[in-house]
């Protein structure tokens, strides 16, 4: 058997019946107690990737600029982010755990089987599961639906006469879940090219956006200073809820969570990455750290330029992101802005299905 030191079904003394010599990999799930069925196609970073896609930071902050700024304003931004990283983290290095002694396609719900006391297995695993599977199938029409939103937005910027109706969001979430869906159709050589292209291109975009909102913002054409004082960033809460601002700043959270939400993905992946018990809680911790960071670094250019949140919030626009772009930037750059977003979204769409 395999020297990693993995969880087994095996009592001491039994080994497994197999008819032909067994990978590293294969033989961690023989020692789990069942036959791969994988073709393993995945690596570290394609893993990364999948993770890091379905993560995107971009136009997940798009999507929950609304509440991570509505709720307390700035101090939600930044205090909240940075606060729920680090208990985010924590759950990404247990997590990364349990992938290195498990690397199943079962994931979260094999673990939950595994780790419940003995008699309570099934449930364990049947509730972690159908979670998950909830999650799976409202994650996808969710980033969609605001990838949906952001191009009609950009339509009203060029022309604002048009005003966003539901019925159309919804049509154009319809048509760009048809086109994932092909997509994640093809084989899984050709869906780990795609995830690798696309992470690529959502780090790129990240980088461009992280340059260009601080270097092109216009607040001081508008009479202002160019990005706002530090107290007011950190301090100055925004009333968006009757609640007191500490549970305005838990109720910024949402943002974050949300955002966060894809680092599990390599674990899901782990029977399809090559040297999954090493490659796999890799990939889930670089994921949470990278995403983490970099998310803040966004948070924190979008509350220092951030010109009148009322506005963002409440703009005809249907869209916060697209307002603040409006706010604070010319109109061509916000539109080439929405554009790298909207690309950046659909990549993050197909990653969830």
């Amino acid at each position: 058997m395999a020297e990693e030191q993995v969880t087994s079904v095996l009592t001491a003394g039994d080994v497994p019946v197999y008819q032909r010599e067994y990978t590293a990999d294969e033989e961690v799930l023989a020692a789990l107690g069942y036959k791969p069925e994988f073709k393993r196609e995945f690596s570290l970073w394609t893993s990364f990737c999948v993770s890091f896609a379905v993560l995107g930071l971009l136009p997940s902050f798009a999507s929950t600029l609304y509440y991570g700024m509505g709720y307390a304003g700035t101090p939600g931004m930044t205090w909240g982010w940075l606060i729920a990283m680090i208990f985010i983290q924590c759950v990404a290095m247990s997590m990364a755990e349990l992938c290195s002694a498990m690397p199943t396609s079962g994931g979260l719900y094999y673990a939950a089987a595994v780790l419940a006391p003995p008699g309570w297995g099934p449930l364990a695993a049947w509730i972690t599961g159908w979670s998950n599977w909830l999650v799976q199938i409202t994650g996808a029409p969710s980033v969609d639906y605001g990838m949906a939103s952001m191009i009609l937005a950009a339509v009203s910027i060029t022309n604002p006469t048009f005003v966003p109706q539901n019925y159309q969001v919804f049509l154009l979430t319809m048509f760009i879940m048809m086109t994932q869906s092909f997509i994640s159709s093809m084989p899984t050589k050709w869906i780990a090219n795609f995830n690798s292209v696309g992470s690529t291109f959502n780090i790129i975009a990240l980088f461009i956006v992280l340059i260009m909102i601080p270097a092109a913002n216009t607040r001081a054409d508008q009479g202002m200073p160019k990005f706002k004082p530090a107290n007011e960033v950190w301090g100055n809460f925004y009333e968006g809820t009757s609640f007191p601002n500490g549970m305005a700043l838990l109720m910024s959270f949402v943002a974050v969570i949300w955002t966060m939400s894809g680092y599990d993905a390599p674990f899901h992946l782990s029977e399809e990455c090559s040297n999954a018990n090493i490659a796999s809680p890799r990939a889930i911790v670089l994921t949470s750290g990278v995403g983490g960071l970099f998310g803040w670094f966004l948070q924190l250019v979008v509350a220092y330029t951030v010109v009148d949140i009322d506005a963002a919030l409440e703009s005809d626009l249907g869209q916060p992101y697209a307002a603040y772009l409006l706010q604070v930037l010319p109109q061509n750059v916000t539109l080439a802005i929405l554009a790298l977003t909207i690309m950046c979204a659909f990549s993050m769409g197909q990653g969830c299905m």
